[in-house]
C-alpha cells in the first residue's frame, strides 16, 4: 500500500535513531490525515472515527516494516535498542494483537538464518544471546522469549561443539561477561532443559496474554 511504502522509506534500516515512531505518526498527521479529510469530508471523518483508524494503521505499518528486519535488530543490538523499544511501543498501540505473528516471523528468521550446517556454533550462540536480550526488552514476562528461541536451543543441543564453544565464550575476556550474565539469569533456560514440542513445527505459537 501507499502508506506501507511511505513508512518503509521513512524508517527501514534505521535502528539507531530515536523517535522513528514519532516521525511515523508525524507523517500520518501532516500528510495522511489532511488528504483523507479532504476526500471524505469533515462529517464522515468524525463519524467514522478516521483519526483513530489512521493512527492504528500507521502503527500497524510500523510493526510490519520492523517485522521484516527482526534478524538485523538482533545482530545490531545494542545499537538497535532504540528501534527495539519503539517496536514494543508500536505493538502496544495496536493492542498487542501482532505478538503471535511476531513470534512466528522471528522463529522463522532464526531458523532460516542460523539453523543450517554452514553457521558456526559460536556465531549461533552470539545471536542467541542477543535474541534473549532483545526479547527481554520487549517482553519481560519471558513468554515471547521461550517461544521464539526454542528452535535455536534445540539445535544447539545437537551441535557436538556446543559445550566447548560455551566454555570458550565464558573464558573470553571480551565476550564472556555477556554469556555469563545470561546463563545465570533464571529466565535463560539451560540448553539441556529445552524440550521440543512435537507440534511446534506444524502450528504457530499461541499466547495467553493478548
Amino acid at each position: 500500500s501507499v502508506m506501507m511504502e511511505a513508512i518503509k522509506s521513512l524508517i527501514a534500516g534505521d535502528f539507531e535513531t530515536e523517535g522513528m515512531l514519532d516521525q511515523t505518526l508525524e507523517w500520518k498527521s501532516q500528510v495522511l490525515v489532511p488528504w483523507v479529510y479532504s476526500v471524505v469530508g469533515a462529517e464522515a471523518y468524525e463519524c467514522n472515527q478516521w483519526a483513530a483508524q489512521l493512527d492504528y494503521a500507521a502503527s500497524e505499518c510500523f510493526v510490519h516494516v520492523r517485522m521484516n528486519e527482526l534478524f538485523d535488530l538482533v545482530t545490531d543490538y545494542p545499537e538497535s535498542l532504540p528501534a527495539v523499544r519503539e517496536l514494543q511501543l508500536a505493538l502496544d498501540r495496536t493492542g498487542r494483537i501482532f505478538y503471535e505473528t511476531l513470534a512466528f516471523e522471528w522463529r522463522q528468521a532464526l531458523v532460516q538464518r542460523l539453523i543450517h550446517p554452514g553457521a558456526q556454533t559460536s556465531q549461533i550462540i552470539d545471536v542467541y544471546i542477543n535474541t534473549i536480550k532483545v526479547l527481554r526488552e520487549m517482553d519481560p514476562s519471558g513468554e515471547l522469549l521461550q517461544v521464539v528461541t526454542q528452535p535455536v536451543r534445540e539445535y544447539l543441543r545437537g551441535r557436538n561443539d556446543c559445550v566447548r564453544c560455551i566454555i570458550t565464550s565464558l573464558t573470553d575476556e571480551e565476550g564472556g561477561g555477556d554469556l555469563y550474565e545470561e546463563l545465570k539469569r533464571q529466565d535463560a533456560k539451560p540448553l539441556e532443559e529445552a524440550q521440543l514440542d512435537e507440534e511446534d513445527e506444524e502450528e504457530p505459537p499461541t499466547f495467553d496474554w493478548q
